[in-house]
């Protein structure tokens, strides 16, 4: 089966921004949109606390990994996850965790991790790590599921209508995206009556 590819720009400090926090976002994705220009990007987005990066179907499986190492060296951006667009039902949600986990490269351990945003989808976040996990374990029975510690997480985000589904994450370097500062004077004086 074939699947949308995708990359979720994870951030952590925007979101303590409060009332700022679209301003924020919104640099966050022009300065993506920038550095990906030249990418077979089909679209950029925000959903649910992240922003959502969409590939052409014609882009190469390494598009985005290749796209996750850029992003990842933008100021903004605490993490990058490459994955699947999936349809929200459990057939296609675990056959995108296979593939996820099956580019995952070496590991010994493994689990589930699934997160659902909207309570329109009947099955909970709890339901979701069984039925996949339990899927997975058919699939790959030389490796081992651990609780703490494991060596790849299957990350299952269902949200707005679709599910995302990956496993490779590369650590971005954090911060606030360029262009959000204030601009600061300031004058550095050693005399005793600089005040």
């Amino acid at each position: 089966m074939h699947f949308q590819r995708i990359t979720l720009v994870h951030y952590h400090e925007l979101g303590l921004k409060g009332h700022n926090r679209a301003t924020f976002e919104k640099r966050l994705m022009r300065n993506l949109e920038v550095l990906l220009e030249d990418a077979p990007v089909h679209e950029i987005t925000r959903i649910s606390g992240r922003v959502l990066v969409v590939y052409d179907a014609a882009a190469g499986a390494d598009a985005p990994a290749k796209a996750a190492q850029l992003i990842a060296r933008v100021p903004g951006v605490a993490r990058v996850s490459c994955g699947f667009a999936s349809e929200r039902n459990m057939d296609d949600i675990c056959e995108a965790a296979h593939q996820a986990l099956g580019e995952a490269g070496d590991f010994c351990t493994w689990k589930v991790v699934g997160r659902r945003n909207h309570t329109d989808f009947p099955i909970d976040s709890m339901q979701i790590n069984q039925i996949v996990g339990e899927h997975l374990c058919g699939l790959f029975p030389d490796k081992k599921v651990k609780m703490k510690g494991a060596d790849v997480e299957v990350h299952v985000e269902v949200v707005q209508g679709m599910a995302y589904v990956y496993a490779q994450t590369v650590r971005g370097v954090g911060g606030l995206p360029v262009g959000t500062a204030g601009k600061v004077v300031c004058l550095l004086s050693s005399g005793i009556d600089s005040p």
